[in-house]
């Protein structure tokens, strides 16, 4: 819900009528000395242009003519000409009372606020007319303060609307407050503004009280709708939000007709409604059919930035960050400041793991556009991302068998350890130095048998490739004394937005069987992993290692992991779980600690991941896996597996901590134990 879109939002003033008002008046030709009364005849007949004229032509006869003067500044006013209007108004003092002076001055500077928004040449001028628009109007607020009370309400709304633009969205709201605590009624056609500027605030739930107001005084306001349904949405009210924009949607003709037009307009409305449709879908997590939506309009309309920088949007959010840049670059090709494709090229690069680009996209977002209110939250991320990376875990165990007899679980009676994971900021827009330290211990039946392990390490991530590396000691106690040096080197490469695979290589690998280690004996290891995940949908982790023991044994486990989304809904999403491996041992049962010669597994379950509370981005997420599936050793038959499993998430900011318990009924060599475990994890950081 953060990454509402600031395009959409667009000038409500006609502003084509002054071009071509101006352009009429100045063109057509004077009369010699036309009598005011045939002027005043044509005004009242609204040929205004034409009654121009005459009152030009009696000016250039006798310039200091005042009533002339005065029906030259109404007629402009009846024109839309209200600066030419008001021009004449500064040159030539009580030409007309107060209210009438003050309503045009007021119709001058709302027609100076509308052109303020309209793009300059220089991209770098984007915000000068309005910052001298808004300095015109502090400067007549002070100088010649309104004396008719709805002008100077006007005046004072006016301002609200520059401050918007400016994207001073605490000021507005603290103008918008002034006048509530001055018992003055805020005109309606400002609400929409004020909203805007509460939802830039995060204030949702008071947003969406001023936006139904403004939606109750103009119910066909398209723009108020689609704020309205923003609202809703970030107050995570997904009931009443996607109704909102689906209304908004099937309420306007793309093609509407005039009584007795030939042909259909552009119907620009329709446009804004589907677009924020499509991303109102995407935010509530129906990824699919919002990407469905925003490709066909793309296909209609490719030369649209807004509408690629949108599809760049949904893209990230189905992880896939290069097809994401890909949008958001050409969004930029077809408009260099649009500000949604800058601020969702950050987190494109982030998500690729180009550190260095995300800061210079971040650089570029601030240049183009320094009052963006996503230029802070983007500036976080990156920090985030650049910074210190940590991860503290630590996790209790305990099995039983069903005849209290002896454990053969490899994990032992009881088992628990923790690990710590803390890495340097980034080095070179690359590197990472830090320290690994972790502890493991099992109880068995001849005592306790605990792990230590200490070292340094570097890690390398850029763009496609990864890789790290580090060394360090590792102790047993509780058998033969061992005091060895350990190592661990890995690889991973990334061949696009679906498609992972990485080696890893360990020396005395931690990994090893702590039986075997209570017996003295040290094992090296190799792993290869590969990773596809097209979408948010789906995922697939694949793995195969071979773990080598100093006794000469060879235990290979080959295998897969794989989820599949079932239902996805606002706060609830359900995924199918599906997992198999197998393994063998080469030397079987002739070693002293758990290793079938011959096993498998497989298991089928769900798991349920609620949203039970959300704000932006900080939320708690409760956890549910359930499944089951058989385990099959040679020699000890078949037997099912059951397992369950039930944590929280509580994420803020790149900051997220997770526990949770499991419960499972394995068997090993036959025997039917029961276990049962809790873990815990602190983690800091963005980045991978």
């Amino acid at each position: 819900m953060s990454n509402r879109p600031l395009t959409r939002r667009r000038a409500r003033r006609p502003f084509v009528r002054l071009a071509a008002t101006f352009v009429t008046a100045v063109t057509f030709p004077a009369a010699a000395d036309g009598s005011l009364d045939d002027a005043i005849a044509l005004r009242d007949q609204s040929q205004f242009a034409q009654a121009l004229a005459l009152i030009q032509g009696r000016l250039d006869a006798a310039p200091g003519d005042r009533e002339a003067l005065r029906l030259q500044v109404l007629t402009l006013a009846d024109l839309g000409a209200s600066a030419l209007a008001a021009d004449v108004l500064a040159r030539h003092d009580g030409l007309l009372p107060d209210h009438e002076r003050e309503r045009i001055e007021g119709d001058a500077l709302a027609r100076r606020i509308g052109w303020s928004r309209v793009e300059p040449e220089r991209p770098d001028a984007r915000l000068d007319a309005m910052r001298d628009t808004l300095a015109t109007i502090e400067a007549l607020q002070r100088s010649a303060p309104r004396r008719t009370n709805w002008e100077a309400t006007r005046l004072r709304v006016d301002t609200l609307s520059a401050l918007s633009h400016l994207q001073q969205h605490q000021a507005v709201v603290d103008g918008y407050r002034a006048l509530r605590d001055a018992d003055i009624e805020v005109p309606a056609y400002i609400l929409p503004t004020v909203g805007d500027a509460l939802l830039a605030l995060r204030r949702p739930g008071e947003a969406a009280t001023v936006l139904e107001t403004a939606v109750g005084h103009a119910p066909d306001d398209v723009n108020a709708r689609i704020l309205l349904g923003y609202a809703y949405l970030e107050s995570e009210r997904f009931d009443r939000a996607l109704p909102v924009f689906e209304a908004v949607a099937a309420s306007q003709d793309a093609w509407p007709r005039r009584a007795g037009a030939p042909f259909g307009y552009e119907n620009w409305d329709r446009f804004e409604a589907d677009v924020n449709l499509a991303l109102a879908y995407s935010h509530a997590g129906d990824q699919a059919r919002a990407e469905a939506m925003l490709r066909s309009l793309v296909a209609i309309g490719p030369h649209n930035a807004r509408l690629q920088a949108a599809y760049g949007a949904v893209q990230s959010r189905r992880l896939r960050p290069s097809a994401a840049l890909e949008r958001y670059e050409m969004a930029r090709t077809l408009e260099p400041q649009a500000r949604d494709a800058l601020a969702g090229r950050v987190g494109a690069l982030l998500a690729l793991d180009r550190a260095d680009a995300a800061s210079e996209a971040l650089t570029t977002l601030r240049t183009a556009h320094p009052e963006d209110p996503r230029l802070e939250r983007d500036a976080r991320a990156v920090a985030l991302h650049r910074g210190i990376q940590a991860t503290l875990t630590a996790s209790r165990g305990r099995s039983r068998t069903r005849d209290a007899g002896t454990s053969a679980s490899p994990l032992g009676s009881r088992d628990g350890g923790w690990a710590l994971d803390l890495r340097s900021p980034l080095i070179d827009d690359r590197w990472r130095l830090g320290v690994v330290a972790q502890e493991r211990h099992a109880d068995f039946d001849t005592g306790r048998t605990r792990l230590r392990q200490h070292g340094v390490g570097a890690w390398y991530r850029h763009d496609r490739l990864g890789a790290s590396l580090w060394v360090g000691r590792l102790d047993v106690d509780g058998g033969p004394r061992q005091d060895r040096v350990a190592w661990d080197a890995a690889v991973d490469w990334r061949f696009n937005d679906a498609w992972r695979a990485g080696i890893g290589i360990a020396r005395n690998t931690i990994d090893a069987s702590l039986q075997a280690r209570r017996l003295g004996i040290a094992a090296d290891s190799v792993t290869l992993e590969a990773a596809y995940a097209p979408d948010e949908r789906v995922s697939l982790d694949l793995h195969a290692t071979r773990l080598r023991y100093d006794d000469g044994n060879r235990r290979d486990r080959i295998g897969f992991d794989a989820s599949r989304q079932l239902l996805g809904r606002p706060h609830l999403r359900i995924d199918g779980l599906l997992s198999a491996d197998a393994s063998r041992g080469s030397r079987g049962a002739e070693v002293g600690y758990f290793n079938p010669a011959r096993d498998a597994s497989a298991s089928l379950g769900l798991r349920l991941d609620h949203i039970a509370w959300r704000r932006y981005e900080t939320a708690f997420r409760q956890r549910l896996e359930l499944a089951a599936g058989p385990y099959w050793q040679r020699e000890a038959g078949t037997a099912w597996v059951p397992t369950l499993g039930y944590r929280h998430l509580w994420q803020r900011d790149g900051r997220a901590i997770e526990y949770g318990l499991a419960w499972s009924r394995p068997v090993y060599d036959g025997q039917r134990e029961q276990r049962v475990a809790f873990d815990l994890g602190l983690h800091w950081g963005g980045a991978r």
